[in-house]
């Protein structure tokens, strides 16, 4: 059995531009118990036309600076030059995590950057985390929204994040029957006795492994019928974190518009993590 408890050193790479709101990802870094051995990287991406060189290092060194004095954590700043998502995914390809900022308040600059706190987190090979402009943090439960088509790295994800900041998580399943088929008929799963039956063993499956695994964790399980981003968003102002799979890569540019990550970025206060299935090395073996 896993050991969960030990703690694992992390790489965490941290994407900030010259916006204040950028900050929050630092913010959202320094409330993180990161154990001893684990490396912070904070970089800025530019285009090296419109930017003066000693501004973007002294932009990068300004936010270090915000970390702790924290010895057993290297902390590393870095000016990259090229397309902001694919360079900071090139940067972040050895990494643990990835943390990016998201302008919520100002969805018309975000359109005009590209939406890259929407984009990366759909064609990412690692965790990513997108913190809010107006986050504040919570002494809350992680949550996980429990989906069987995304795998299980999100619990494991959830899980491990929840133990590294003693706090509990919560796996919240929402389901809603499905609209009646073609033929006007319900299948025997759309019986709605049936269909809540289901996703509650859905759930319980989750609590088996994460009694299983990590055997020191506090959890509790939440069944909740209605859309799952509204049950989300209801729990979210409560939650330290949100974490959410994802199973394949977008197809369309990146946009995941209608998935249930897109509707936590662009609602939701609390910082949210898309975990891929799999990372890429896992595929290529």
């Amino acid at each position: 059995m896993r050991d969960a408890a030990a703690p694992v050193p992390q790489h965490v790479v941290v994407g900030i531009d010259e916006h204040e709101a950028s900050l929050r990802t630092i913010d959202w870094v320094i409330e993180r118990d990161l154990p001893s051995g684990s490396r912070v990287d904070v970089v800025t991406v530019t285009n090296g036309w419109s930017t003066d060189p000693r501004a973007d290092r002294a932009l990068v060194e300004a936010a270090a600076a915000r970390l702790p004095d924290r010895s057993h954590v290297g902390v590393e700043t870095l000016v990259r030059f090229g397309a902001p998502d694919r360079t900071l995914l090139e940067v972040a390809a050895d990494a643990d995590l990835l943390v990016i900022g998201n302008r919520r308040q100002h969805r018309l600059r975000t359109a005009l950057d590209g939406w890259m706190p929407e984009r990366i987190p759909t064609v990412a090979d690692l965790p990513v985390v997108v913190v809010p402009e107006d986050w504040v943090p919570v002494d809350g439960d992680v949550l996980l929204g429990v989906d069987t088509s995304t795998g299980d790295a999100a619990l494991r994800f959830a899980a491990e994040e929840a133990l590294r900041s003693r706090h509990r998580l919560g796996a919240l399943r929402a389901w809603k029957l499905p609209v009646a088929t073609a033929t006007g008929a319900l299948s025997v799963l759309e019986d709605p006795q049936l269909y809540e039956e289901h996703n509650r063993a859905v759930l319980a499956d989750s609590e088996r492994l994460l009694h299983m695994r990590y055997p020191g964790l506090r959890h509790h399980p939440l069944l909740e019928e209605g859309d799952p981003v509204e049950r989300l968003l209801a729990h979210a102002p409560f939650a330290s974190l949100v974490v959410l799979g994802r199973r394949h890569r977008t197809t369309i540019g990146g946009l995941f518009t209608g998935s249930t990550a897109h509707g936590l970025i662009t609602q939701g206060r609390a910082p949210v993590a898309v975990v891929p299935q799999r990372r890429r090395e896992l595929l290529e073996r």
